[in-house]
């Protein structure tokens, strides 16, 4: 066993569905002496006093084994622990593991041993961390940059906050983790004629703003989606942790590209995306 790692299982790896996926995934490690302890999420047992536990008895690289779910159970406070972090994605969902270039089940025990470490930015909403974005689908919210001014859809549209990136349709969107910024995407939306009827959907047209620190706020509670969990309210207060995570990623992934990532192969590639910047309210035509 190799002291250095521990594992946490998601409590879901328990079912007889997965035994055949953890015992390969088990070997595979073993192979390349990877193998360490062992910590399973369970429903009324604190994921971080888990881990903590695990890092006081010697382990300084913690590997989630599980799905984005899982991730995202222990995203909320692994930044904060002098730890080196692997994802083993089992099953889905696991968007996260194509931005991070990881893939899916046994294979990824070999970018484990790679140990192609990358540091990132992390994001946070309120006294939360969030990895991926943060996002409202269809809202009028705003958004405060910096505390300088103001943008916001006048007629409704998308509001998404990204540090590592995330999925738009059946694409993954990637934003740059390196940079010491957040993006903040925003989509009016438009109307469109169907069947007698006008109805809002959104544009193709997008455009982001770079930014260290906002605030989103709406007069009616809205619901917005972090990383894998909903949240509701009227105020989110974002900022960008530079440098925070330490991340053990896919060979074919870069974290400081932003753009499109299409899956071309295992890992995908990365499409430069387009940017405009804004300083005024979105409006569309009636």
């Amino acid at each position: 066993m190799n002291p250095a790692y521990a594992y946490i299982y998601d409590d879901f790896l328990s079912d007889r569905g997965f035994e055949r996926d953890i015992a390969s995934l088990e070997t595979k490690l073993n192979t390349f002496e990877l193998a360490g302890r062992i910590g399973r999420l369970a429903l009324f047992r604190s994921a971080k006093d888990l881990v903590e536990d695990l890092v006081r008895q010697g382990a300084t690289t913690v590997v989630v084994v599980g799905n984005d779910t899982t991730l995202d159970k222990t995203m909320w406070f692994l930044p904060d622990l002098d730890v080196t972090v692997g994802y083993i994605p089992v099953t889905g969902p696991n968007a996260v593991a194509k931005l991070l270039g990881i893939p899916v089940g046994v294979e990824a025990c070999g970018v484990l041993a790679a140990r192609l470490i990358e540091t990132i930015d992390m994001g946070r909403v309120d006294d939360r961390y969030f990895l991926t974005e943060i996002s409202l689908p269809a809202t009028i919210a705003s958004l405060e940059i910096e505390g300088q001014y103001n943008v916001s859809s006048m007629h409704g549209g998308s509001l998404t906050v990204r540090n590592l990136g995330g999925r738009v349709g059946s694409e993954m969107v990637v934003a740059d983790a390196k940079d010491g910024f957040l993006e903040a995407v925003i989509v009016p939306m438009e109307q469109e004629r169907s069947s007698a009827l006008w109805k809002r959907v959104p544009t193709a047209k997008g455009t982001s703003i770079h930014l260290r620190h906002g605030v989103i706020t709406s007069k009616d509670p809205v619901e917005a989606v972090v990383d894998n969990h909903a949240v509701s309210g009227f105020r989110f207060e974002v900022s960008v942790v530079p440098k925070k995570l330490r991340i053990i990623t896919g060979r074919g992934r870069r974290l400081g590209a932003t753009g499109v990532l299409q899956d071309h192969g295992r890992n995908g590639t990365v499409r430069s995306a387009q940017k405009r910047s804004l300083t005024a309210r979105f409006s569309f035509p009636r």
